[in-house]
């Protein structure tokens, strides 16, 4: 990825306002810390200590609301990381997903995409809410994979380079 300023889809002025894209990133690394976070204190701390009564109601009432909020506010942001990273890019906008970066990141949208449908039917499907401890279980998982998958290839490889010195 070049960071050449060639016009075009990457050339807005408001790109280049670092508090924007410092409280963007931010809010979209809470987000993820909750959506791994939520699951873990549900499944180890909250259904522990209830009975099973309150733990299908704290299940199904949670996870009617939960999954949307944190979609909706995972792809915001990251949408807006995603273009704040091309920023000054010569790549046009579909042309960015074909980078090692744009990759990452249609792989994570799909992780979340596979954490909202669960999260969704953990809420309103008896058969999900039963094995409640399982599917937790699986939304950690695939969540610490995409934190992985985020981390590991936040913006393109990492170049060790020799010293000639």
């Amino acid at each position: 990825m070049t960071q050449a300023a060639s016009g075009g889809f990457y050339s807005s002025s408001w790109l280049t306002t670092q508090w924007l894209h410092v409280v963007n990133q931010v809010i979209h690394v809470f987000t993820a810390v909750a959506l791994i976070g939520v699951p873990f204190v549900v499944r180890y701390i909250v259904i522990p200590q209830a009975d099973a009564a309150t733990t299908a109601d704290v299940v199904e009432g949670f996870y009617s609301v939960w999954p949307l909020i944190v979609a909706v506010v995972l792809f915001s942001t990251g949408f807006l990381n995603f273009v704040f990273a091309n920023s000054g890019s010569s790549n046009s906008f579909i042309g960015s997903f074909f980078t090692p970066f744009g990759i990452t990141v249609l792989i994570k949208m799909t992780l979340l995409v596979v954490i909202d449908v669960i999260s969704i039917l953990l809420g309103i499907n008896d058969d999900f809410q039963a094995d409640a401890d399982m599917w937790l279980l699986v939304l950690m998982t695939i969540g610490i994979i995409a934190l992985i998958l985020g981390s590991t290839m936040h913006r393109g490889g990492i170049n060790l380079e020799k010293s000639s010195s």
